[in-house]
């Protein structure tokens, strides 16, 4: 498996990666996740280092896009998300390995944390916390424990309410 960063001629596959990873069968159309995505390339918070593929034999198996977001307005976080692993190669490790690609590139870059919203039983083993019970707050507090943290560095995070990238509404 290789992982980089995502690149313009990327974009097509991933759309269709994004589709297939978070298809429903009984909603059908398209997914929420693909317009999203689109919105976030195309906005003031997108940074292109935090947007990675994940490439088996050539073919783009998973991706994960990370973009800015704030805390109080004025304290940058990232915020996490969507991620997504073709459903055939799920279970092997990409979605793991592409969390870590995307930690190891905010530490590299000195960020000082990543928010998510996601499954309360996979993401806490890549160290991921509930946010609420430290003080970050959502937009929308019924997120509850979905709601998680990953702090970068020494130094803990503040608290207040955290904004995602514009695109995500919240």
């Amino acid at each position: 498996m290789l992982l980089r960063t995502e690149e313009l001629e990327d974009r097509p596959a991933i759309s269709k990666l994004v589709a297939r990873a978070f298809a429903d069968q009984a909603k059908g159309g398209e997914p929420g996740e693909v317009a999203l995505l689109e919105q976030l390339y195309a906005c003031d918070e997108y940074i292109q280092q935090f947007s990675v593929v994940a490439l088996v034999e050539d073919q783009i198996v998973g991706h994960v896009i990370a973009t800015r977001g704030w805390l109080d307005g004025d304290v940058p976080l990232l915020g996490l998300g969507p991620i997504a692993v073709d459903p055939e190669f799920q279970g092997k490790g990409i979605g793991g390995a592409l969390l870590n690609e995307i930690r190891d590139r905010a530490i590299a870059a000195g960020e000082r944390g990543i928010i998510l919203l996601g499954h309360t039983t996979y993401y806490p083993r890549f160290g991921y916390v509930p946010a609420i019970p430290a003080g970050i707050i959502p937009s929308d507090v019924s997120w509850g424990d979905h709601f998680m943290a990953l702090q970068l560095g020494d130094k803990e995070l503040p608290q207040g309410k955290f904004i995602y990238a514009a695109p995500f509404g919240v």
